[in-house]
This record gives structure tokens, sequence and C-alpha cells, in this order.
């Protein structure tokens, strides 16, 4: 006889619904953990059987059942051991799902696609409080604390499309020390790979923010809502290998991380400071990485070397994902509740307001390295043409800044209002 569920037979012409061997297992709490965890696979008014070599189990199990207010039905003397029949009298119960198969794809995988089934594809408007880190689908003993989520309803967080954008970016993750082809990074003209460091410099900088702020309301979502998470875990990690191939780009061809400007840093400090999710993703993911989709796209159009090409081409793929994130979260949210929009607005004027609250300038190193990427050099000549082609950057910037804000809801004069008064930071 061992510790085991053995199958249940007939006492005193009751049948129990379960049994339980604590063959000689010491009596104490180890006992009463044992017979909790079984009255938990019970419904109520089922009945256990427990079998133990200790006589004494009878009157512990006695005072347990009048604590929990349970009832002790009988004892046995089985000889070598002894028998006791307790019913279940508790509240209801929850059960954890049993025997509920996820199918398999064509291809034989299952994706985060594939777990809406039962309980843990019960996804509510709503996430119950208390819920700790119960993972959706199990169930969680009552007195569990609050861990003080702040973002609790579904709409606060989801966006249609984060399953497949969450799939999608586990196929694309790449590494900045092997992706990249470092032993193709030949010498540039110094004027060239200035401008190379200038704008690697102010692409890693923005990439903190873009780190930093989702990582900063992480821990303010609901578990509930766990594929949110593990989405933006992915887009984070995007963010540090930016930073890193960034980085390594301004360092690795004898240049050097070049200025950071006040504007710059007021920017990314306008969104670093909003605690507001639903603002936070419109300026950070729709406006902001938006514009830097542009940016990037620009980069990669005039690099001069295959490193920094591949490296801006890779790194725009991935912010593709964070602004359809963006886009479809917003989209979700006001196609519920279309009077939000006035919340986008204001927010895209708080910021306005914020970044002209003192006179910093602008990013000039930032534009005349953008200017010397587009044109191939510092000469005049050169100089005009690439001052022509950041002035066409800056048109197709605000020019997709409104198509993106129509993809969300927003009608074109409210789009074109914010995208006016978006900041000059790129960003």
């Amino acid at each position: 006889m061992g510790n085991s569920v053995s199958e249940p037979y007939e006492v005193f012409g009751i049948k129990p619904d379960s049994s339980l061997d604590l063959h000689d297992i010491p009596g104490g709490a180890n006992w009463f953990l044992l017979i909790k965890n079984a009255f938990s696979r019970l419904e109520n008014g089922q009945i256990l059987e427990v079998q133990s070599k200790h006589a004494h189990l009878k009157g512990d199990l006695q005072s347990w059942c009048r604590l929990h207010k349970h009832k002790f039905i009988s004892a046995l003397d089985g000889g070598d051991h002894y028998r006791f029949l307790i019913q279940k009298n508790g509240e209801l119960n929850e059960k954890p799902d049993w025997g509920i198969r996820l199918p398999l794809r064509k291809d034989k995988n299952l994706d985060i696609r594939d777990w809406f089934l039962g309980r843990a594809g019960d996804l509510l408007e709503q996430a119950p409080g208390y819920i700790g880190f119960v993972p959706r689908g199990a169930v969680g003993e009552p007195g569990i604390p609050d861990f003080g989520f702040t973002l609790n309803r579904k709409d606060d967080v989801w966006a249609d499309n984060v399953l497949d954008l969450y799939e999608q970016a586990k196929e694309a993750q790449w590494n900045a020390s092997t992706d990249i082809p470092w032993d193709e990074l030949s010498e540039l003209p110094d004027d060239i790979e200035w401008a190379v460091c200038q704008i690697m410099t102010f692409l890693a900088e923005n990439e903190y923010s873009a780190l930093y702020i989702p990582a900063k309301f992480m821990a303010r979502i609901n578990p509930h809502y766990i594929e949110v998470l593990m989405y933006l875990a992915t887009l984070v990690q995007d963010e540090a290998r930016h930073i890193e191939a960034f980085m390594k780009r301004a360092l690795a061809n004898g240049g050097g991380l070049q200025y950071s400007s006040t504007l710059t840093e007021r920017s990314l400090h306008s969104l670093f400071i909003q605690e507001d999710y639903f603002k936070s993703s419109f300026l950070l993911h729709v406006l902001g990485e938006g514009t830097f989709l542009d940016l990037l796209h620009y980069i990669e159009d005039y690099a001069p070397d295959p490193v920094t090409r591949k490296i801006v081409h890779l790194a725009r793929i991935d912010e593709g994902r964070h602004v359809a994130y963006g886009i479809g979260h917003i989209r979700h949210i006001l196609s519920r509740n279309p009077k939000m929009v006035r919340s986008l607005i204001e927010a895209a004027e708080e910021r306005n307001q914020y970044l002209h609250s003192e006179s910093v300038g602008e990013n000039s190193h930032l534009v005349e390295a953008l200017a010397i990427l587009g044109g191939g050099g510092r000469t005049a000549e050169r100089l005009k043409t690439g001052f022509e082609r950041v002035a066409k950057l800056q048109e197709v910037m605000y020019e997709r800044r409104i198509q993106r804000m129509l993809q969300i809801g927003l009608d074109e004069q409210t789009a074109q209002k914010i995208s006016e008064s978006h900041t000059p930071n790129f960003m």
C-alpha cells in the first residue's frame, strides 16, 4: 500500500467518489495538504475515502471536518489499515479543465492562436480582481493578494491583431552580433561616417524611450491578458536589439556616438511621463514609431554601406509590428467608444504644449546628418540636394501620419490637425 489514489469501493452501502491512500505517512500537515487537494478535485456533496495505517487519524479528521464544515461519515478498521469516509460540504468550487486537447495545425505545430479553448480561452472584458499570477484557466484558491494591477479591462490593452503579431515577432527575431555583415563595413569619407554616427546616436536614443515606455506599463497589465504581455515582451526585446545594433554601428568604423539635443530629450521625456496607456500607445506606437518608420526607410534608401542598410532594414521590419499593434489597439477601442477620440486630441495637444513650453531649438546635428546622407556629402551642392530630400521626408512623414490616423478611425480634419502639431523630433 502506498500514497496514491486507489479505486474506491462500497463501504456500508456508500460508494465513495474518490479514494486517497495515505499508507503510513506520519500524521500532521502533509495529511491535510493531501486531503485538501483531494477535496479540490471533488464536487460539493461528493465523498472521499481516506486510508491510513494510523488509527489516530480518526480524531484528527473529525476535528478537521468540524473546522472546515465538512461531514465525517464513518470509520472502518480494515485490520492492517483504517478507512475513513468524509463528505465535501463546503462552498461550490471552480473546477479546472480536463480532457480538452488543442488541435494541431497542418504543419503539426501549435501557436498562441490555438489555446483559446475551455477555461483558458475564456477571455473576459473585465479581468477578475485578486488574480495574482494565476494563469487564465487555472483555479486559484481564495486569499490571493491584490497585486495592484491597474489595467484590468480588455479594452485597456487589447488589439485584434496581437496574436498574429506575437507569432510574427517570434519568427522575425534576429541577432545583432551574427545577422549583420560586420565584415563588409569598409572605410567611408569622414563626413559620411560622421553623418551615419550622428544618425545612429539619434536612433539609439529614441529606442531607449521605445524600450522603457512599454516596460513601464507591463507591470500594470492584468495577467488575464497575458497575450498582450507576451507581445510587449517581444517589443522590448526588439528595442534592446536595435539599441545594440545602432550603437555598434556608431562605434564599429572608427567614428563614435555623437550629439544629443535638448529637443530630442524633451520630446522623449514627453512620451515617458505619459501615464495613460491609451494615450501612450497612440503617441508612441502610432505617431512616434510611425514617423520613426519613415525615417528608417529614408536611411535605408541612402545608406552608404551594406551594414547600415542591413541594420535599418531589419529594425524597420520590427518597427512595422510595433506600429501595427498601436493601430490595432487604438482602433479596437475607438470602434467600441468613438468618443475616446477626444483623448487622442488632448494627448497630442498636451505633448505639443510641453515641447513648446521652453524654446529648445531643433536637432541641428541630426538634420545636417540626414542632409549629408541624402545628398552624399558635405559640399554645398550635395547639401542642397540633401536638404531637399530631408524636406521631402518630412512631407512623407506628415502624409503617412494622416494615413495611420485614418486607419484607426479618425476623420481627416482631426488627423491633419494632429499631424501638423507632431514633434519635429522624428519620433
